[in-house]
């Protein structure tokens, strides 16, 4: 496991990122203490997840974002310098507190009314850029590379990343929620950078926790 400490300057990135859809999660890297409990999301949530009967989202106004995670070398396919972990770290947690930050107050220090968010990357995978370009552009090869992604989970030539997650209640350490969930990339002519398809993911997975969230402690100006 590598820990890599949160920062809050955004990683400028140059191209748009390409749209991603969820894949099946896999097993479990032991971030999550119990995968027993885990529960097929409906639209708009996590593949897998589990949602404490006994929770009171209403409770809470404030959330503690806590240092992005690197999982059971998650980095070691992609290889990944010292400098582009940082850097999805970086992005990560400047993603996070920018969606959240809509809805609650982001602290730091445990406090009555406060949620703890925890993650951990536990995989990525990089884009074949060339023949991702190929793909795109080339009708036929569009068609294999889905087609591919019928019997695997991934089409071929695409970014993929997966997520393990835990939200607790900061004050006391009860487990509120915890999930699962893996994102491959999509075909866009706006994002044939190498890691458009992580960020598309690290982008989904904010957005998606950041409004559920809103909507189960019935915060103002939730999204629909």
């Amino acid at each position: 496991m590598l820990r890599i400490t949160g920062a809050i300057l955004i990683l400028t990135l140059a191209l748009a990122c390409g749209a991603t859809r969820r894949a099946d999660p896999g097993e479990g890297k032991g971030f999550l203490d119990d995968y027993s409990k885990l529960e097929p999301g409906g639209s708009g949530e996590a593949q897998l997840r589990w949602i404490s009967p006994d929770a009171d989202f209403t409770r809470y106004d404030k959330v503690i974002i806590d240092p992005v995670t690197f999982w059971r070398g998650s980095d070691a396919k992609a290889g990944l310098s010292t400098e582009q972990r940082q850097a999805l770290a970086n992005y990560f947690h400047a993603t996070a507190h920018k969606e959240v930050s809509k809805y609650f107050t982001v602290v730091q220090h445990p406090t009555e009314g406060a949620m703890r968010f925890t993650a951990a990357i536990t995989r990525l995978g990089d884009r074949n850029v060339t023949m991702d370009t190929v793909s795109t552009y080339i009708p036929q090869m569009r068609l294999v590379a889905e087609a591919k992604g019928l019997f695997t989970g991934k089409p071929a030539f695409v970014g993929e990343a997966a997520l393990e997650g835990r939200l607790t209640d900061a004050w006391s350490g009860d487990l509120l929620a915890a999930a699962m969930d893996r994102r491959v990339g999509g075909k866009s002519f706006k994002g044939m950078d190498d890691w458009a398809d992580v960020r598309a993911a690290i982008d989904a997975w904010a957005v998606k926790f950041s409004s559920n969230m809103c909507r189960r402690a019935q915060r103002p100006n939730c999204p629909s």
